[in-house]
């Protein structure tokens, strides 16, 4: 019996040793894989990554890392397992919750994009970020009541958020409250900020109010940062079609 003991307890230890050994080659794994993503060959950093995950199965850092990676290479389905895996293990993984969400967008699986980003909000209501995502969202369902509040609560925790002024402006532009539009779209261009974009946007506020000569100057300063953007192309068109009417 002593040695049926003996011999049950150094199957133990070996286990334990190579459970260690395991977790050090993973790491090493998931280092390699970090190095090849930094490096943007991203096959390889895939390979390293995988490697990691077969060595130690408990490891979200490594699926998330590898969700990125195939974000990257626009490989939706398999980042969205993948980052789906890394919240499966760590519930507190902000991150990877948050890049699950951005992909069901990404996939217009938009149902499950709400009810993805209704769950990052709730336990991580912290975050700008995800105020503004899940405002995002909504706009994309055009729930627009909702994505304003949610653009709200994103601009009270960080009001140098150019990208939510910016899509505040055009919920507010599609529930036609001009001014209130016109006034985001100029506090966002105060920033510096995609100042092409914001043109636009002001450009086609002064088509809206019939407001040529000042379409016209919007939309040509848009045109002169982004000459071939199609959006600013088909404004520019609108106006002269106008100008050749009159």
């Amino acid at each position: 019996m002593k040695m049926r003991y003996s011999i049950l307890l150094l199957s133990i230890l070996f286990i334990a040793c190579q459970t260690d050994s395991d977790k050090r080659e993973a790491t090493d794994f998931f280092l390699r894989g970090n190095a090849k993503f930094k490096e943007k060959e991203y096959f390889e950093s895939i390979k390293w990554y995988t490697e990691a995950v077969q060595k130690q199965a408990q490891f979200p850092d490594a699926y998330y890392n590898r969700g990125l990676v195939y974000q990257a290479l626009e490989k939706n389905d398999e980042a969205l397992v993948d980052f789906s895996k890394a919240v499966e293990q760590d519930p507190a993984y902000s991150l990877a919750l948050f890049k699950k969400t951005e992909i069901l967008q990404t996939m217009n699986r938009i149902d499950e994009a709400i009810s993805s980003a209704e769950t990052l909000v709730k336990n991580f209501p912290d975050s700008s970020a995800n105020w503004s995502l899940q405002g995002n969202i909504q706009m994309q369902k055009s729930l627009w009541n909702e994505s304003l509040a949610s653009y709200d609560r994103a601009l009270a925790l960080d009001k140098t958020s150019v990208e939510t002024m910016i899509n505040q402006g055009v919920v507010y532009q599609e529930l036609d409250q001009l001014d209130l539009a016109e006034k985001m779209f100029q506090k966002a261009l105060a920033s510096g900020k995609f100042k092409d974009l914001i043109y636009n946007n002001l450009g086609y506020l002064a088509i809206r109010r019939m407001q040529w000569d000042l379409a016209s100057k919007y939309i040509k300063q848009a045109l002169e940062i982004d000459p071939k953007n199609p959006l600013y192309v088909k404004n520019w068109e609108r106006i002269q079609k106008k100008s050749m009417l009159e």
